[in-house]
């Protein structure tokens, strides 16, 4: 029989909580948020933009400090365990809570706890890969932890699209607690590969793609904050809460099939032309979304946009292990997060900026954000290519 200690993980498994984190944050930053501050604020874009910024200022000093005394924790445990635990416990009430928050108080709060336990819990969740599973199988865990991030995307556009209120803050808390849990076992029952590491170096390809992802990542957080207030605002639509959430579901079931057909390019041929291909069809798709008449129009950008968003998705992760090094690879993973989570706090300011002084009221705003998408986009492909890939 085989011993404990020597039993492999269960890759597909390891992956299973990025599903719950993703499904939360999907339906919490996507619509709930919006709706909070349409509902409880006169100025609810203003409102929205504060409130992000200063959750991504928090969850950014969150994920450091986590991921250092994570690194602690298993140097002398064997595992990070405990904090995925310590941060699920912390954000299931805020989860709870929000879809239906009745003040401001109540929603900043709830909101200051949902970055401070997810982000607990996800920081140091961002090595698992490399915590678990032997180099040779690095690229087909990474392939789960695609999966999962849009089953779990799409699993929270759905969840918002069909509840509201408790119901959805019910829904939502069980599947991160439920995700967790599995994780949790497939964990408990592997053996880690060693908590040997080369130190961390940060080199010109290392910084490249950080700056490249950031950019990007800003143009991403602005259509994913945005959206709401687009359809709400520019399109006048009855139930912008639930033409929100289908659009959501629409962009994130087609990036499944680009995440699926732009693997084998990204093997094949150069990952910064696949990049390049998928960013420009993403530039196209949301410049013709920020002039959409009605609604139809949008479910076709929102199509074409979450398609090529898919194949961004792939060869990025693509890039990420060609660029950093193998040897300090959590914690590069941790640095790499942060091209992720400091866009969330660049896209509300500036782009609350830009509206509040051009077009604070009415349509016009939301459409000046996603234009804003497609010249961010562009920017980020552009300084991609300073890359310098072996062939």
């Amino acid at each position: 029989m085989t011993s404990r200690a020597a039993r492999a993980p269960n890759a597909a498994l390891l992956g299973v909580f990025w599903f719950g984190i993703q499904a939360v944050w999907t339906a919490l930053l996507g619509v709930v948020l919006q709706e909070r501050a349409t509902v409880l604020a006169r100025e609810p874009v203003a409102l929205f933009s504060t409130l992000v910024a200063a959750g991504a200022c928090l969850a950014s000093v969150v994920q450091i400090a986590a991921g250092v005394l994570s690194d602690r924790l298993r140097a002398r445990t064997g595992d990070r365990r405990a904090f995925y635990a310590g941060g699920v416990a912390l954000a299931i009430p805020a989860v709870a809570v929000l879809p239906f928050a009745g003040s401001l108080g109540v929603l900043w709060a709830a909101t200051a706890l949902l970055q401070l336990g997810m982000n607990l819990a996800g920081g140091p969740y961002q090595g698992i890969v490399g915590d678990y599973v032997a180099p040779e199988r690095i690229g087909r865990a990474s392939s789960w932890m695609s999966v999962y991030q849009f089953l779990g995307s799409l699993t929270g556009a759905i969840l918002t699209a069909l509840l509201r209120g408790p119901a959805l803050g019910a829904a939502l808390a069980f599947a991160l607690a439920a995700s967790w849990l599995v994780t949790d076992r497939a964990a408990a029952a592997g053996r880690g590969t060693g908590a040997d590491r080369a130190p961390l170096r940060i080199d010109a390809n290392v910084r490249t793609v950080l700056v490249s992802r950031a950019l990007i990542n800003v143009g991403f957080y602005t259509l994913f904050y945005y959206l709401f207030f687009f359809v709400h605002d520019a399109l006048r639509v009855a139930d912008a809460h639930a033409v929100t959430a289908y659009l959501f579901l629409t962009f994130t079931a087609a990036g499944v099939f680009g995440a699926a057909l732009a693997g084998r390019a990204s093997d094949r041929y150069d990952k910064r032309a696949v990049v390049t291909v998928a960013c420009a069809a993403i530039a196209i798709a949301v410049g013709t979304f920020a002039v959409a008449p009605n609604a139809g129009v949008a479910f076709v950008c929102a199509a074409g946009s979450g398609f090529a968003w898919g194949a961004f998705f792939t060869a990025d992760w693509a890039i990420a292990y060609a660029v950093l090094p193998r040897g300090a690879l959590a914690s590069a993973m941790g640095v790499w997060n942060l091209a992720a989570t400091l866009p969330q706090i660049a896209a509300p300011a500036l782009t609350g900026l830009v509206i509040a002084r051009i077009a604070p009221h009415g349509g016009l705003g939301p459409r000046l954000a996603l234009a804003l998408v497609v010249v961010e986009f562009v920017l980020g492909t552009a300084w991609l290519w300073r890359l310098r890939l072996a062939r």
